[in-house]
């Protein structure tokens, strides 16, 4: 190690930092799982590549600036943290308001307001039945909140409650909201199976 050049080293150990934050933005921009993971193991890994600058810095400058310098990129790495984060974060805001407009059926930019005499009759799902049927199913999912769930399954439950209260805000509902009604009762099923309530 000793006939290596500092620079070169130097080098080594930023440029690893920069590949490994690269690859891990790619990763929160395109691939969802990596979107929902917790950040802090970049963080984790801020803190050890800032004790390795120290140590590295230590071998050829004096303490001050060797210090100084870990303090530099120990701020540069959690601002990449912090910029991570946001992108996980932007993302995740973006896809839940898609799926609430899908979920709605209005359009993102100008929602079309629709009264009852523009839509068919048959194309409207009776308000009262469903009203009755949504009270019920917001009722379960409190119930299945208080048991002791995975986290996957709470996620689940946390959404498909919200889709619910959207539902249930609506009213009459078109024929797509009554097939996303119906995907959710099936969901909310298996749930209360799996938990027996």
């Amino acid at each position: 190690m000793s006939e290596i050049p500092f620079n070169t080293l130097v080098i080594f150990v930023w440029g690893s930092y920069l590949a490994v934050f690269a690859l891990a933005l790619a990763a929160t921009i395109f691939a969802s799982r990596a979107r929902r993971a917790s950040k802090r193991p970049f963080m984790c890994l801020t803190n050890a590549y800032t004790a390795v600058t120290l140590a590295l810095f230590l071998t050829d400058k004096e303490l001050g600036p060797s210090v100084m310098t870990a303090v530099l990129f120990w701020v540069a790495g959690y601002i990449l943290y912090g910029l991570l984060c946001l992108c996980s974060n932007r993302k995740a805001a973006a896809k839940q308001i898609s799926e609430q407009v899908v979920m709605t059926g209005a359009a993102p930019i100008q929602p079309a307001v629709r009264t009852a005499r523009e839509q068919p009759a048959a194309a409207q799902a009776p308000a009262a039945k469903n009203n009755v049927r949504l009270e019920h199913a917001v009722a379960v999912t409190d119930k299945l909140l208080m048991k002791n769930l995975s986290k996957t399954d709470r996620q689940d439950l946390e959404k498909l409650k919200n889709t619910l209260a959207v539902l249930q805000i609506k009213g009459t509902l078109t024929p797509t909201e009554a097939e996303i009604l119906n995907e959710n009762f099936n969901a909310l099923l298996k749930l209360m199976a799996k938990y027996n309530v």
